[in-house]
């Protein structure tokens, strides 16, 4: 029951950054939150050093960062999962707020996607409310499980940070493996996250990690790697006639090809209804999640967002698409989402327009979640020095930095924030 959505959405700029989100909210008594009580981990343990985290992941199962949500997965069918939902604490927020507006936002993800999920929450008003869960997937009926976790993380936003743990399993597992699926939760904490430099030249502006490089650059096309087993890329396509493309499947199928990727199973997958463009055109999307291998025979797993105009003898599209070896992709998933998602063409924005984005997007957080989320985990910052943009997830913040508490470059210039 994966909530996928169109993470890859050519005209939304979010990141897929799992960093903490940040959240205030009005009203409510400030207080000193306490910290969790100490929980074993017990599991093998993951690190995405971009995004900032570490989890808990049961060797075989999938992680996977969406929006500001990590998701630990038994199989493809994700009917048994644990997901981790971090939240800044600010000023005068609650662990009691945040776990009811969490849990509220997970409810309406869950019928997004065509399921159901109820909840009964015990210690509703304490700082270490839980509750238990019943969920229903078709014919899967599930029982879950959800707690807060209060951890210490000095941001420039706040001290505190609050993930609502959650997990769930087909009801006739859930006991066997409830000590599993809460032992993700257990081993979740912050860990100092990286850069990612704002970079803008004639043809494209992008988002890049420090470390990567562009290994290939075009008129319509560019490749963001880390060295032979992972990278991200952005193709503007238009083919000629006879390829048979006439969706955008065959689209999909058709750049595969000639990139060497063979798709053996697919993990998520969706689809936009196609939109007519007239003159015998129409317009598809489809998101898919896959594990496959390269001509060479490495075994690959990858996420891809194709957006193809179809109906006429020149068919034409989109293509990003991020692609790790399996041995790497639970911790660059993060990263290769962000960067795919930041990827515009030269029609698009530069560095002002850019931030208009981000902050058009916290406005309309704001106005749905009732608090001031910034969904993407990040924030803007300038280096006086070098002139460089970047972004910034908040687990990148230093708090014991030479120049004190803040940002700074791999050359431990202090960076300037200029988020709101």
């Amino acid at each position: 029951m994966r909530r996928i959505g169109a993470i890859l959405g050519l005209t939304v700029a979010l990141s897929g950054c799992a960093s903490s989100t940040s959240a205030t909210h009005s009203g409510a008594s400030t207080t000193t939150p306490t910290p969790t009580p100490a929980t074993a981990c017990t599991l093998p343990v993951t690190s995405d050093p971009y995004d900032g985290f570490h989890v808990g992941v049961p060797d075989g199962w999938n992680l996977f960062t969406l929006h500001s949500t990590i998701v630990v997965s038994r199989d493809p069918t994700a009917t048994e999962e644990s997901t981790v939902t971090p939240v800044l604490l600010t000023a005068g927020l609650t662990p009691a707020a945040v776990f009811a507006s969490s849990l509220s936002s997970l409810q309406k993800e869950i019928a997004a996607g065509g399921g159901t999920m109820t909840d009964t929450v015990t210690n509703a008003g304490s700082q270490h409310p839980t509750a238990t869960l019943s969920l229903q997937s078709g014919q899967v009926a599930m029982a879950g499980q959800a707690s807060l976790a209060v951890l210490p993380e000095r941001t420039a936003h706040g001290a505190s940070v609050a993930a609502l743990l959650a997990s769930w399993a087909p009801t006739s597992r859930f006991a066997q493996d409830r000590a599993t699926l809460a032992a993700v939760g257990a081993c979740y904490g912050p860990e100092r996250g990286s850069l990612y430099q704002v970079m803008k030249d004639q043809v494209f502006t992008y988002a890049i990690p420090l470390g990567w490089t562009v290994r290939n650059e075009g008129q319509d096309t560019i490749e963001i790697a880390d060295g032979n087993d992972a990278s991200a890329t952005y193709t503007l396509t238009l083919l000629p006639p006879g390829t048979g493309v006439n969706s955008v499947q065959s689209l999909r199928a058709y750049a595969f090809g000639k990139l060497g990727i063979h798709v053996g199973a697919v993990l998520s997958s969706q689809q936009v209804p196609n939109k007519p463009l007239g003159n015998g055109n129409t317009q598809g999307q489809e998101y898919l999640e896959f594990t496959g291998s390269l001509s060479d025979g490495r075994a690959v797993h990858g996420v891809s967002d194709v957006v193809a105009d179809t109906g006429s003898s020149t068919p034409s599209g989109v293509i990003r698409l991020g692609l790790a070896t399996t041995a790497l992709w639970n911790s660059v998933n993060g990263a290769l989402v962000h960067i795919v998602t930041s990827i515009q063409h030269s029609n698009a924005q530069d560095l002002q327009q850019w931030e208009n984005l981000n902050r058009q997007q916290r406005v309309f957080d704001q106005q749905v979640q009732g608090f001031d989320y910034a969904l993407n985990g990040v924030d803007l910052v300038h280096d006086p020095v070098t002139g460089a943009t970047f972004e910034a997830p908040y687990d990148a913040y230093n708090a014991t930095g030479p120049d004190g508490p803040g940002y700074y470059d791999e050359a431990n210039n202090k960076l300037q924030i200029e988020t709101p």
